[in-house]
């Protein structure tokens, strides 16, 4: 798939997308600066609104985990943010705290009766709008592990989930990781040999079959 633009001189941006699946993109971005490229990898980093929880409210913890600790595992559950435009930043809702306009409620209470260890997942959350679920990979995924339990444990506990960007927090970030390559030919000489003999210690990575390589005595910009 190809996506085309115009940016200065360079009469780009053009994106050629490789390969894509539910959860990852392998895209070539040209004729455009360098600039743009790593503008549009903070972008997606910091700056896509998302769903996460924003606050816990544990009624009862009896595991081994403080109540921080949990929280903070909670705060990084992913949830499904692809209708995440219908709800409104805290900041501009007019409620005082939250409200279903600006914020998704999750519950989770799970008891351990048995004499054996029960682990409790981001399955065990169960929202008050099933648009903004914790994501699972498919039906067999037991989710994201949060606690376990033995018998006579008890955790029982609400969350707030609320829109944001990652700028404000890192749970936020809509992506684990994003990174791209603007050498492929190795003219900068980035390797992970320690020593150098011969050229061949610079090998070209995959990518440079997509890139006509660049003149020996080129400035590298």
């Amino acid at each position: 798939m190809d996506i085309g633009g115009s940016y200065g001189t360079l009469g780009g941006p053009n994106i050629t997308i490789r390969s894509l699946t539910k959860d990852h993109i392998d895209f070539i971005l040209s004729d455009t600066d360098l600039s743009v490229a790593n503008a549009l990898r903070r972008v997606m980093i910091a700056e896509v609104p998302t769903v996460a929880i924003d606050m816990v409210e544990i009624e009862s913890n009896t595991t081994v985990l403080a109540d921080e600790f949990i929280a903070h595992r909670l705060g990084m559950v992913p949830i499904d943010s692809r209708d995440v435009e219908k709800l409104r930043y805290t900041r501009d809702c007019t409620c005082s705290q939250y409200c279903p306009e600006c914020s998704v409620e999750l519950t989770l209470h799970v008891k351990c009766t048995d004499d054996r260890t029960k682990p409790v997942t981001s399955r065990d959350l169960i929202s008050s709008n099933p648009t903004f679920a914790p994501i699972l990979q498919d039906k067999n995924d037991a989710g994201v592990m949060l606690v376990k339990l033995r018998k006579g444990h008890e955790l029982k506990l609400k969350c707030i989930a609320k829109k944001g960007v990652a700028k404000e927090h890192a749970k936020w970030s809509p992506v684990s990781g994003v990174a791209f390559e603007y050498d492929p030919h190795n003219k900068l000489r980035h390797t992970q040999y320690w020593f150098e003999e011969d050229e061949s210690e610079w090998p070209p990575s995959k990518n440079a079959q997509y890139e006509v390589p660049p003149a020996k005595d080129a400035r590298m910009l």
